[in-house]
């Protein structure tokens, strides 16, 4: 027998024997523990310092420009450079 993947020889993997039944293999599952059973460390904590508190909160962003782009791009009217944007798919593409 061939392994499906591959196609080299060997015997292919199958998480139920095939002398086992599928009902036998629920049943088996059903004895191992439970991972519902384990709970989460809620005593974690994150805690910012006060510089990075103080940039998220600088970092805002305009949103009636936001707005406005996003009419002009709508309208037709944002100004579009075709040569810039390919010049950013070929630097793009030299990183790969």
């Amino acid at each position: 027998m061939t392994d499906p993947i591959s196609g080299i020889g060997g015997k292919a993997l199958s998480a139920i024997k095939p002398e086992q039944k599928k009902d036998d293999a629920v049943k088996n599952a059903d004895s191992l523990p439970q991972l519902a059973s384990i709970t989460p460390n809620l005593s974690d904590e994150v805690k910012l310092s006060e510089e990075i508190v103080v940039e998220l909160n600088r970092a805002g962003f305009d949103e009636v420009k936001i707005a406005q782009i996003k009419q002009a791009l709508a309208d037709g009217t944002y100004p579009l450079d075709p040569e810039r944007i390919a010049q950013g798919f070929t630097d793009i593409e030299k990183l790969l």
